[in-house]
């Protein structure tokens, strides 16, 4: 059953927008939750942007109650090294009482209905933290919500990775010169740019007037000038060589709020 499911996750036509409905339906049979946060913060703006799914009543007012006082709890504070960066539930740092007491639960989680909450961290680096939250409309997470997390989330890293680069990639590679620049003849780039977009060789031979044959030859050729000997590492290795003009791909449907973490040193 968890293979199949990875199966739809990696499945081709992985993107930023499509990883997270299908991570958001992985999430959802794994712990029956019915809530799915995608929650990004911009450290050097404390600015929060959430993706939910799926969107439910009351969020735009919830979320600013949210970000006031997402600092006064370790929880909540958008710490990567958090549980040195493994899944959590809110249980492990507040009880029930504590929570249901807290600002937090009464300016935020509470408008919404939301009554637990747990997380799991999915990327980090100076500029962005990415957290995905799994919100109870009902009821507390348990011990076993948090062990699928924990079989789930170097799946959804490497899944979110993937789909990032992919999107970086069909940006950067709109240009053959890119590849041209790194040892490939015009031809071959032309070829590279295409796998990169996910086309077949029959494709490919249709759009640049090749026969298939060809197009073979051609694609061993760009295997061997990169140092592969597949698509997916062709990929990865064009990624490489245009990481420097990439830009990642446009997200939507997201609330945004201004978010007071606590300072870190």
């Amino acid at each position: 059953m968890l293979l199949d499911q990875l199966a739809q996750l990696f499945a081709p036509g992985l993107d930023p927008v499509s990883f997270q409905t299908r991570a958001a339906l992985l999430l959802r049979r794994a712990t029956e939750c019915p809530v799915v946060t995608f929650a990004r913060l911009e450290r050097a703006t404390g600015r929060l942007e959430v993706d939910f799914d799926p969107l439910i009543p009351g969020l735009a007012a919830a979320l600013p109650g949210f970000g006031r006082h997402m600092g006064e709890h370790e929880c909540f504070n958008f710490d990567p090294t958090v549980n040195r960066g493994r899944p959590f539930l809110r249980g492990d740092f507040l009880s029930d009482a504590e929570f249901h007491a807290s600002p937090i639960y009464r300016e935020g989680f509470a408008v919404v209905g939301i009554t637990d909450h747990a997380a799991l961290l999915l990327h980090a680096d100076e500029q962005l933290v990415f957290f995905i939250g799994l919100e109870r409309l009902g009821g507390v997470f348990r011990e076993a919500d948090r062990e699928a997390l924990e079989v789930l989330q170097p799946h959804l890293i490497n899944a979110y990775r993937i789909a990032r680069d992919l999107a970086s990639l069909e940006e950067a590679v709109a240009e053959p010169a890119v590849f041209v620049r790194a040892g490939l003849s015009a031809r071959q780039a032309e070829v590279l740019s295409l796998l990169a977009r996910g086309k077949s060789n029959a494709e490919i031979g249709a759009l640049l007037s090749l026969r298939l044959s060809t197009v073979k030859s051609y694609v061993e050729a760009v295997f061997d000038k990169l140092g592969v000997d597949n698509r997916h590492a062709a990929l990865l290795r064009a990624h490489q060589l245009s990481r420097q003009t990439s830009a990642p791909g446009g997200e939507s449907g997201r609330l945004s709020t201004q978010a007071s973490p606590r300072a870190r040193v």
